[in-house]
């Protein structure tokens, strides 16, 4: 095949996976692969396109064997361990990983996919590669994210904040950062910084009714029932059905006095979702502004039940 053919279907090739139309590209690229069976270049192209296709065992061959002609090639392998990890053998993709990180350090894909992977597997030098990957690689803010994401689905709640910090850090801007940041510090009962973290998660993203719910229950453990009825409004402008900020408004109402507004907010709680009536039946009583209803009946009647 000429130089100038095979450009040309490479390039072909490449427009196909970028559109998505994995047929045409593996077509041109067994063209390619006959021309020229060896070229590492052509091999981590099919690699590429089966894994898109989802059939790992073929594309951890044709990666490896381009590794064989390039073995320091960071991109081949990323792809030589995502295969790996399609494959459901984590342990098989931090080896790839570990070379690209050493080999290409500018490459953040393989510094927070290597962490991803040693979150996985539990592996002791996972704090060592975050620190590691934070000195090279700190204004990654959405891979920050992600990565706290995971650690706190992990239960690795120091770790998930410091991840968080960092992305937000890296892009002031990231209303999902300091959401983190808030949920994390008020799970360790530090109620004021969360109280600070979720007004600037708001203030970034008004429409952040999680936010707002968190913010409103922070607002309450800290006695402020005022600033948390503000807060599950917004929830609720946010997501009209969020049947827990309904509850809480209420909640908040009662203890703020306004017996009336409280129960318009459990109406609305209950029209939502019915079985919230028995934490509004436990908190109408509960409080000392509260009501005492003798018949439960009439309770029900009440809320509209």
């Amino acid at each position: 095949m000429p130089p100038h053919i095979f450009e040309q279907g490479f390039r072909s090739v490449l427009a196909h996976l970028n559109a998505g139309d994995l047929g045409a590209a593996a077509a041109v690229c067994a063209d390619l692969r006959r021309a020229r069976p060896d070229d590492p270049a052509v091999s981590q192209l099919h690699a590429t396109i089966e894994l898109r296709a989802g059939r790992p065992n073929q594309a951890l061959i044709s990666i490896r064997r381009s590794l064989a002609s390039r073995p320091r090639h960071g991109p081949s392998l990323i792809l030589a361990a995502r295969a790996a990890l399609a494959l459901g053998t984590p342990d098989q993709a931090v080896a790839p990983l570990r070379e690209a990180v050493a080999c290409a350090p500018d490459l953040a894909e393989a510094a927070f996919l290597l962490c991803r992977t040693l979150l996985d597997l539990n592996d002791p030098s996972l704090d060592a590669t975050l620190d590691q990957t934070a000195g090279r690689h700190p204004t990654q803010a959405r891979e920050w994210h992600q990565l706290g994401l995971a650690l706190r689905r992990s239960q690795r709640s120091a770790a998930a904040l410091t991840a968080f910090i960092r992305a937000a850090a890296a892009d002031p801007t990231l209303a999902a950062a300091q959401f983190g940041r808030g949920l994390l510090l008020r799970d360790a009962g530090r109620m004021t910084e969360a109280r600070s973290a979720l007004e600037r998660a708001v203030a970034l993203d008004q429409t952040a009714s999680g936010a707002w719910f968190a913010l409103g229950l922070t607002c309450q453990d800290l006695g402020d029932e005022h600033s948390a009825a503000a807060a599950f409004e917004a929830a609720l402008r946010g997501r009209p059905g969020f049947a827990e900020a309904a509850v809480n408004l209420g909640i908040a109402r009662q203890r703020l006095g306004d017996m009336a507004a409280a129960m318009a907010a459990y109406r609305s709680a209950i029209q939502i979702r019915p079985d919230t009536l028995g934490r509004i039946a436990q908190a109408v009583t509960a409080a000392r502004t509260g009501m005492l209803w003798l018949d439960p009946t009439a309770f029900r009647r009440a809320l509209g039940a």
